[in-house]
């Protein structure tokens, strides 16, 4: 079954219920809402992620309003960017005065009338902070995976997802549960299309970062900026960026691993605090194993791969240009580039469930694979065998506190 042009186009339609609870999307919403149907979003987090993020959830349909960040730099630029995007759209643009500045000034866009859905963007040390403050507020929330850096944070954010649910809509950050031919993959999979799951692979290879911070810069601002580089605020390359592929293998798999042993370091990459490669063999029900290794520094291969090997065939799905497929008694082709479409379904159907009042709750899949994770880095860095039961009700936290007070001018309004 190949999907081009026109078929992909209904097939995303046709399959944007996605996985179990998710809200349906009106066919017309996946490609953008009217102005004058917009949901109103904040920006806690003006980084890459947030500006990336922020495009795709305005061209659904959002207005977006508020930013905060730490640096007057970054509100300028995206504020910047957004404008020109509402231009094009026919939105006003940002306010001056729904820029907020500073480490505690996020409370401040919370509190705005203005604002019905927040998007959390900010470093994943601070998501439960930021989480937390927006269920308060009673903003629906789309927060980036993961969705924490640590046990004792996945824990809050799951205390604090009960308390939303059914009141608000909570996404998270874990896009590839809608990319249409993941969807049917995952499918054929339940159905018995590879027979039963003997063992599986995943990986996730990708070049080094981009470093933010300057010669002379102040150390807190310097690691705030070079946060992907920090293992406390990012959780290191196996939580803030691995996360994806994890994710892929527990929806499969139905569920979380049981124990995991690894091993990992920095060979490449000394320049920084997180480690550029991570083997680890996770362990699932049924004494499924299921191997993954990870990379990022310069030069490396670039893929992200999820293969499962069953009784009765393989499938194997790429985020990229191989495709997603089934080979054995049951094949199939999902067609190439997979992932492609997964955004704009996400999206939409985040802004659908606020207009329907069919409200998400992600919450729980998202602590899921944050602390499938978490226990693969574990297992890595103390070189011995945990298991997940252990690890995820160890309530274990980073020491390190980040103070950010040497960052505030006041929570003042920035502009």
């Amino acid at each position: 079954m190949k999907l081009r042009g026109q078929e992909r186009r209904e097939f995303i339609k046709a399959t944007a219920t996605v996985a179990a609870g998710l809200a349906f999307v009106r066919p017309g919403s996946i490609y953008g809402a009217p102005a004058n149907d917009a949901v109103s979003l904040g920006i806690i987090g003006c980084g890459g992620r947030g500006n990336g993020v922020g495009k795709d959830l305005m061209n659904a349909g959002f207005r977006i309003v508020a930013l905060h960040d730490l640096f007057d730099d970054r509100l300028a630029e995206t504020k910047a960017k957004f404008d020109t995007l509402a231009e094009e759209k026919g939105q006003p643009k940002i306010d001056p005065s729904m820029l907020f500045k500073g480490p505690e000034a996020y409370q401040q866009l919370l509190a705005s009338p203005a604002v019905d859905a927040v998007l959390i963007t900010s470093p994943p040390y601070f998501h439960p902070d930021h989480f937390e403050a927006a269920v308060a507020a009673n903003k629906h929330v789309y927060l980036e995976k993961p969705v924490a850096t640590d046990v004792y944070g996945a824990q809050r954010i799951e205390k604090t997802g009960r308390k939303g649910a059914g009141k608000i809509s909570m996404a998270v950050g874990l896009q590839g549960r809608y990319a249409p031919p993941y969807q049917e993959m995952v499918r054929r999979i339940h159905a018995g299309a590879i027979g039963d799951i003997v063992t599986a692979q995943t990986h996730y290879y990708t070049g080094d970062l981009t470093r933010k911070a300057t010669p002379g810069m102040p150390p807190v601002e310097a690691r705030v900026r070079n946060w992907v580089f920090d293992r406390v605020l990012s959780g290191d390359i196996l939580v803030e960026q691995n996360i994806h592929v994890l994710d892929i293998v527990n929806w499969v798999m139905k569920g979380s691993p049981v124990s995991a042993q690894g091993t990992g370091g920095k060979k490449a990459r000394l320049d920084v605090d997180c480690w550029d490669h991570f083997n680890v063999v996770y362990t699932y029900p049924g004494n499924v194993h299921v191997s993954f290794n990870s990379t990022q520094f310069k030069g490396s291969y670039d893929a992200r791969t999820q293969r499962f090997f069953g009784t009765k065939g393989y499938a194997e799905a790429n985020f990229g240009k191989d495709g997603v497929r089934i080979v054995g008694d049951e094949p199939w082709d999902g067609g190439t580039d997979g992932f492609k479409d997964a955004m704009t379904v996400k999206t939409a159907a985040f802004l659908e469930s606020i207009r329907s009042k069919s409200f998400q709750n992600e919450v729980s899949n998202g602590v899921a694979s944050t602390l499938t994770a978490i226990l693969g880095r574990t297992a890595a860095y103390e070189g011995d065998e945990r298991t997940f039961e252990k690890v995820a009700s160890g309530n274990t936290r980073w020491k390190d506190k980040i103070d950010l007070a040497s960052l505030a001018t006041g929570t003042r309004r920035a502009g």
